[in-house]
């Protein structure tokens, strides 16, 4: 596997932690306490102490793929459809085989379980055997059979209508599929539920936990864990966004749609549906949560928090919603955008609702309902709300008609122009203009104001005042404009595909970066290219760096392994001008800067999601990795380098020492590391 980090810096020292996950489904009472053992003993087993690592006990319970009998009086017969499995040695002989799909490509196997739940018990008992060559189910039989290795487990006695539980790790020969035979001891026979059973609780299964040694952090700063939180019902919940409050008093996370009365760590909110804004103190406590658009067709896009702690949400709307502040016009086709503005306490203050039309000119007359999605917002000091987002055909966000384009006008065209627009603290409209673009994906995806209220925006598109002169279609722009909208400079990452996803402005003026890319850009004179050349639409590679008050080059990084799918996707700075970036890698292992997190063959697949810290100039100060099942990851730095992140996650994960496990389908989690 190839994977690398370009330029980056080195760094040393240590956060060592343990984590240990609960089982999954499965055996109850006594059998739990066989592997509640298991696990204990692997809590205590010795670890590599230049690895700083975290030990992770993926435990999961398997159903088989395959399962089937033969018996000898029939050599021929295939009996894979039953909803039986038979095991008898007299007066005929019946055996049963199985096949396992195993989860584990790495860590290394310590408990592996077979259950087989016994319609009918067996006073002879039965054995169990690795079985290899032949067929397997579900098309064996008798005379093809496969040949049974020494058995490694036996049962004496099974007794009716329960469960027979036996430990078979040592008839698991390889990482990929595990196959066993079940064969009689005597001619007491017994019968189990196959594949096939009605009841999918009592079909045959297999406990298996595996274990993963990640090195999941590295640098010379150590950040400790302050706090941990899991927010969540039985809905279906995500994170959507997480922002300090700018008086330090604490912060306020974003959920996106739900599916049911979900729950952001007070009181189960309505459902069946909606988004969600919560509210805590520093040390996570919750304040208040509240549901919006509930059993309406509202979706979040996103949220920012004005200097005096009033949220604001913008988003997309079918219908006619009504947020509490009166029904917004109606969109009867096509999408529509609001916007929201709730107060520090989440009550609505005022809402507004845009639309979009297409006037095809060979249709005379005919209007046809289209698109206008925003996509991010942004405040400044007088608590402005800035939306930029994309759209087509014709809008009117509360000025003068804007125009996506010649390419935008047929009601089938689906190229996409950005609009830009600014209200004031009431909703009052100060100025909005578009950006027309031949681009068909153009989207805005990352807005933000500096100190002086300038607009900085990242995206993709090829629009010239964004990505300046001569760009590419599809180019990673940031583009820099006044408080009043007048551009000041773009910039783009000549000669790739790609798009910037987060920015945030730098103390000196100028604006830190994160995004990914495909194909190849040139920086201050140094080529960077992506592990696939080819010019798609999905980036294929990583890349943050900063650019200067004047839109000149600073420095940058770029994640690129193989086969590529790596991203950095937000970015932000502390009081001390040190650079915060988030974002995934698709492989195993990485380096950041300040040598390998992860581990080989880490469990199902997701490769690293991660939070890193760098210095003004680019020089890793640490990193660190989060969970195998952590998604949509969100952070808020604070002044003094503190770093919340909120994210979403299904079942169990790891982050930092904290083992999140969800209570619904998907869950939020919370955590703050301080330095």
């Amino acid at each position: 596997m190839r994977n690398g980090w370009k330029r980056g810096a080195q760094g040393a020292a240590a956060l060592a932690m343990l984590a240990v996950l609960p089982r999954c489904g499965g055996a109850t009472g006594a059998e739990d306490d066989v592997q509640d053992g298991a696990l204990k003993a692997v809590e205590q087993a010795a670890l590599p102490a230049s690895c700083q690592p975290q030990t992770y006990l993926d435990a999961r319970t398997l159903v088989t793929v395959t399962d089937a009998s033969v018996r000898a009086d029939q050599p021929d017969l295939n009996m894979s459809t039953g909803s039986t499995l038979y095991v008898d040695a007299a007066p005929t002989r019946y055996q049963s085989y199985l096949r396992f799909q195993l989860a584990g490509e790495g860590g290394e196997l310590i408990q592996a379980r077979l259950r087989l739940y016994a319609k009918q018990g067996t006073n002879t008992g039965v054995s169990l055997h690795p079985v290899t060559g032949g067929a397997y189910p579900p098309a064996v039989t008798w005379n093809t059979r496969p040949t049974e290795g020494a058995a490694v487990a036996t049962v004496a006695s099974v007794a009716n209508d329960a469960w027979l539980t036996a430990d078979v790790k040592g008839a698991v020969l390889d990482r990929h599929t595990f196959d066993v035979g079940v064969l009689p001891l005597g001619d007491d026979g017994a019968e189990f539920s196959s594949l096939e059973a009605s009841n999918v609780s009592r079909r045959p299964q297999l406990d298996t936990v595996y274990r993963y040694d990640w090195c999941t952090y590295r640098g010379s700063s150590t950040p400790s864990q302050t706090w941990a939180k899991t927010l969540g019902g039985a809905a279906r919940e995500s994170a959507a966004g997480l922002f300090n409050l700018p008086d330090g008093t604490g912060f306020v996370l974003g959920g996106g749609y739900f599916d049911g009365p979900a729950q952001a760590g007070g009181a189960p909110l309505p459902g069946p549906s909606g988004f969600l804004v919560a509210r805590f103190n520093n040390a996570a406590q919750h304040q208040w949560s509240r549901a919006y658009g509930v059993g309406q067709q509202v979706e979040l896009g996103a949220m920012t928090v004005t200097p005096v702690g009033n949220v604001l949400v913008v988003g997309t709307y079918q219908g006619s919603p009504d947020f509490g502040t009166g029904p917004l016009q109606p969109i009867n086709a096509g999408t529509g955008m609001f916007v929201l503005k709730l107060s520090p306490t989440g009550n609505p203050v005022w809402a507004r609702g845009f639309r979009a039309e297409k006037r095809p000119g060979w249709g005379e007359g005919q209007i046809y309902g289209s698109i206008v999605i925003p996509t991010v917002v942004a405040t400044d000091a007088n608590g402005s709300v800035i939306v930029a987002g994309h759209f087509e055909g014709y809008t009117n966000l509360g000025g003068s008609e804007l125009y996506a384009g010649a390419m935008s006008e047929s009601r089938d065209d689906q190229t996409q122009s950005l609009f830009l627009v600014k209200y004031d603290y009431n909703g009052g409209h100060q100025w909005s203009q578009a950006f027309e673009t031949l681009d068909e994906y153009t989207e805005a995806n990352a807005l933000t104001t500096d100190a002086n209220g300038n607009i900085l925006m990242g995206g993709r598109g090829n629009n010239p005042v964004l990505a300046g002169p001569g760009k590419r279609v599809g180019t990673g722009f940031v583009a820099r404009f006044t408080p009043a909208g007048a551009p000041v400079w773009g910039y783009g990452l000549n000669g790739s595909v790609g798009r910037i996803r987060g920015l945030a402005a730098l103390p000196d003026g100028g604006v830190a970066f994160a995004g990914g890319f495909n194909g190849t850009f040139t920086f201050k004179g140094q080529t960077y290219s992506s592990y696939d050349p080819m010019h798609d639409i999905v980036p294929d590679d990583g890349v943050f760096g900063t650019l200067t008050a004047s839109g000149g080059e600073g420095w940058v990084r770029v994640l690129t392994t193989e086969p590529g799918g790596d991203v950095a996707r937000q970015v932000a700075v502390d009081g001390a001008g040190n650079i915060l970036v988030n974002g995934s890698v698709s492989t195993d292992t990485f380096d950041f800067g300040g040598g390998v997190l992860g581990t080989a063959g880490q469990p199902q697949g997701r490769g690293i999601r991660f939070v890193a810290s760098y210095s003004p100039t680019g020089a890793h100060r640490w990193s660190r990795m989060l969970g195998p099942r952590a998604s949509n990851a969100f952070m808020a730095v604070l002044p003094d380098g503190s770093t919340r992140v909120a994210f979403t996650f299904e079942g169990s994960t790891p982050v930092g020492a904290t083992t999140f496990v969800s209570s619904g389908q998907t869950d939020m989690g919370l955590i703050q590391f301080t330095p």
